[in-house]
């Protein structure tokens, strides 16, 4: 625990005390440094914002959220075990967006009647859209976004679509059509600083939506625009231009969701190029097909992928970082640099050290052997000595790999990326033009049966989750 001499307090309530009071005595240099030509009150309002950003990321960012701390948790969504998932879901950053919608994404898998917290996060998120739909989008998120992330727009929407499929699966469609409105409008403004974002799985996704509601018309329109981005799903022609509604509806999510990694690009500048991140995709993309209990069959279409998703999340990411994360990550690769420099000098000190008293020995020893008359013996001080010299250039070889490991490690941020994750990989997409009974979806290869929840909706839509990864044997 922190006393009042500590000058960096561990108490969070003692740590959040002390920054206001750095803050408060320096306010007067902040605000001189900051805004030394823009009015008074404006200048405080914007000081004032700052510190409670500063002041909430100081208590929180020990809680935030790495990848070991989801590793449990994606073990058994990889296994396709979505409610030991939910069991064994980290517990640090509730309530928070990125927390949420994760759970939210396993809980309709385990049918979860309780989304109340998706409705909240979703309605917080459309007073901040609101206010920033024609403005810049970055300083909406810099305002409004207290734990200092900074949502891709495909999260946002995607998370609207699920909120309005738990609404459907409540047989609460007016709620699903309100939320199926407010998607389609992100999707078809330029509410981005970058432009306009659209997407064919997040338009695949939304179609499904209009479907379960009843109203096909509007997939239609969504399964258009998917057509005209993904060109090559073909089969999307069929569903875009189809006068009458299927039967029945099936959307899988593929894909345990991408996991990022370091990925450095020594052209590029060298703070940025470091912590240059990419996202590793790990489903197998195979072919499912469905059955019913009448002998009814058919195979389900294949969507691409949603790599432009996380690819877009990192174009927005770096952006609004720009500055901040790069003076940051500058002086992680400084201290990194000094730091593993210095370790590598007394290694390889330390090497050479070991070496020359092995060398030193064997010279004894071919002394003793040339005052004894002994070739034996001053033989054996010649390898002795030939072996320190190895032993030393072995240990400083290792020394220098141990040190690249480390300092690779040190600036890797993959493990501290943020993201939603268990997010699809791809989607697959299907249909059937007569009322099923009881419909099961399996791989065809395998002939593994996909998980998948009741049908629901006005036109039935049948969801499900397959992994789709193979097994280490």
């Amino acid at each position: 625990m922190g006393s009042q001499s500590d000058p960096f307090p561990e108490n969070k309530n003692e740590k959040m005390g002390f920054f206001v009071n750095f803050f408060s005595s320096h306010s007067f240099s902040i605000h001189n440094l900051l805004h030394r030509n823009f009015p008074m009150t404006l200048n405080f309002r914007k000081l004032n914002t700052v510190l409670l950003l500063i002041i909430s990321l100081c208590v929180s960012c020990s809680s935030l959220l790495k990848r070991e701390d989801y590793a449990p948790a994606k073990k058994e969504w990889s296994n396709g075990n979505t409610k030991s998932a939910l069991e064994n879901f980290p517990s640090g950053e509730r309530g928070t967006l990125i927390t949420v919608l994760e759970k939210a994404i396993i809980g309709l898998f385990i049918q979860e009647n309780d989304f109340s917290k998706l409705q909240d996060i979703a309605e917080e998120n459309k007073s901040r859209l609101r206010f920033s739909a024609s403005r810049e989008l970055r300083s909406f998120f810099y305002l409004e976004t207290p734990e200092g992330y900074y949502a891709s727009e495909a999260e946002v929407i995607f998370l609207h679509i699920l909120l309005g499929l738990y609404y459907a699966k409540k047989e609460q469609y007016e709620e699903a059509l309100v939320e199926a409105r407010y998607a389609s409008n992100l999707l078809s403004g330029e509410w981005s600083a970058e432009g306009q974002f659209d997407d064919p799985n997040l338009r695949i996704l939304l179609a499904t939506l209009w479907t379960a509601c009843g109203d096909w018309q509007e997939a239609k329109i969504d399964l258009k625009a998917a057509l005209k981005l993904s060109p090559k799903s073909a089969w999307l022609r069929q569903y875009a231009y189809l006068d009458q509604a299927p039967k029945n509806i099936f959307l899988v999510f593929g894909g345990p969701g991408p996991e990022p990694f370091m990925d450095p690009e020594t052209n590029l500048n060298f703070v940025r190029g470091l912590r240059k991140l990419n996202f590793k995709f790990m489903g197998e993309r195979s072919e499912l097909g469905w059955t019913d209990l009448d002998g009814n069959l058919d195979k389900l279409y294949l969507g691409p992928s949603t790599q432009n998703w996380y690819q877009r999340h990192l174009d927005r990411d770096n952006s609004i970082h720009e500055i901040i994360d790069d003076s940051k990550y500058f002086q992680l690769v400084t201290f990194s640099t000094t730091k593993q420099a210095s370790i590598l000098a007394a290694k390889v000190t330390g090497s050479i050290l070991v070496g020359t008293v092995i060398v030193a020995l064997g010279a004894g020893v071919t002394y003793l052997g040339a005052q004894a008359n002994s070739s034996e013996l001053g033989g054996a001080g010649i390898l002795i000595a030939i072996s320190g010299i190895k032993l030393a250039a072995q240990m400083i070889d290792s020394s220098i790999q141990t040190s690249k490991k480390e300092f690779a490690e040190d600036i890797d941020v993959s493990s501290n990326y943020r993201y939603v994750r268990f997010l699809p990989e791809y989607l697959w997409f299907g249909s059937s033009k007569t009322n099923l009974r009881f419909p099961k979806i399996r791989d065809k290869q395998s002939g593994k049966e996909v998980l998948q929840i009741p049908s629901f909706g006005k036109i039935p839509v049948t969801l499900g989750y397959y992994p789709d990864i193979k097994k280490e044997d």
